[in-house]
């Protein structure tokens, strides 16, 4: 069993990776979304529990950004009983080289939260959690790969956020197109062509840059958790990791909810996968882009989209738009709490 559940977290990510079986049945949990997404958290997470326990091989959070790590520390303060964490991968203050220089308000909280109660990037050797040359391997034989963050983006965030600071660092947009984030996408998405071909702006968020980005591996299968990682960090990391040949993946979980600053041609090209996953409501930024789902299906034969809301943004999806090449959608069942993607199978 190799399953993942794309939780309802609001704008967010909020991932529970499954895998093993029977009386081995093990979870790693990604992000938790917004505040606002908990009681889904919290519900998903303990349904999940066997013999009234649930015990998480680690509790990943991607970065600082309150979309990806709010839930999360609500699930902290107020921790259930029932809930096991063998340790928790984020980048804190102490571990960035140029001397403990990370953190913002929401981050030094999480720290305070983690250190001297888990383990804290123990799989790391307490480290920080960056691309290295060899991927982690948890109980039960889930191989972990790290796609970013690279050392010179925990550095540009350390450089941003000096110890000091307790307001977030003012991201570096300035000069790019307002249309960034896909504020102005309106339905019908016109000519597919045109859409492919919109240029292409890489996210410059440092925020971002930072983010933890993983590829799993368990019996065979792989799967991509992007996290709202850059792709040309991504892209280089895959190049360290697969360099002969581009890797078989069976889901790509798109980086920053499918902003279209946040995926490229060049990445897409750099992995053979057909089942892309988009983690958002959509309310905030209007996520997905439509550029990105033009890029998404311009790089792929047969290729599958899952939402895990089915919403104005969405939506529109389960019917091809005129001229564009087609594909499948799958969405999350009605009045449930997640839509779940079973890596293991391969696609019909």
């Amino acid at each position: 069993m190799f399953t993942i559940k794309a939780i309802q977290a609001e704008n967010g990510d909020a991932l529970l990776v499954s895998y093993g079986g029977g009386d081995d049945l093990r979870h790693v949990l990604i992000d938790g979304g917004t505040i606002d997404a908990t009681p889904n958290l919290l519900n998903v997470l303990s349904n999940s529990r066997r013999n009234g326990r649930l015990r998480l091989e680690a509790l990943v959070v991607t970065h600082y950004d309150l979309d990806h790590i709010d839930g999360v520390l609500s699930l902290l303060r107020s921790k259930p009983e029932w809930l096991d964490i063998e340790d928790i991968w984020f980048n804190g203050r102490k571990h960035l080289i140029a001397a403990d220089l990370l953190g913002a308000k929401e981050g030094d909280e999480l720290s305070t939260l983690i250190d001297g109660h888990y383990s804290w990037n123990g799989k790391f050797g307490g480290k920080a959690i960056r691309i290295r040359p060899n991927a982690v391997e948890l109980d039960g034989g889930m191989k972990v790969w790290v796609l970013s963050p690279d050392l010179q983006r925990l550095s540009a965030l350390a450089a941003k956020w000096p110890a000091e600071k307790v307001t977030p660092p003012i991201e570096d947009g300035a000069g790019k197109p307002s249309d960034l984030l896909g504020k102005t996408d309106t339905w019908p998405p016109g000519s597919f062509i045109n859409m492919a071909a919109t240029k292409f702006y890489e996210d410059s968020s440092v925020a971002n840059g930072s983010s933890i980005a993983l590829m799993l591996g368990y019996e065979g299968k792989l799967a991509l958790l992007a996290g709202d990682a850059f792709p040309s960090v991504m892209r280089s990391a895959l190049n360290l990791h697969w360099p002969s040949q581009k890797p078989k993946v069976a889901l790509l979980k798109l980086s920053h909810h499918g902003s279209k600053a946040n995926t490229d041609d060049s990445f897409l090209k750099a992995i053979d996968c057909h089942r892309f996953l988009f983690s958002t409501n959509g309310k905030n930024h209007k996520h997905p882009d439509f550029a990105t789902i033009a890029r998404v299906l311009n790089s792929a034969r047969e290729p599958q989209l899952i939402f895990n809301y089915d919403q104005s943004q969405t939506t529109n999806w389960r019917t091809v738009p005129n001229g564009w090449p087609t594909y499948t959608t799958v969405f999350a069942e009605p009045d449930a709490q997640f839509v779940i993607v079973n890596v293991a199978a391969d696609l019909p």
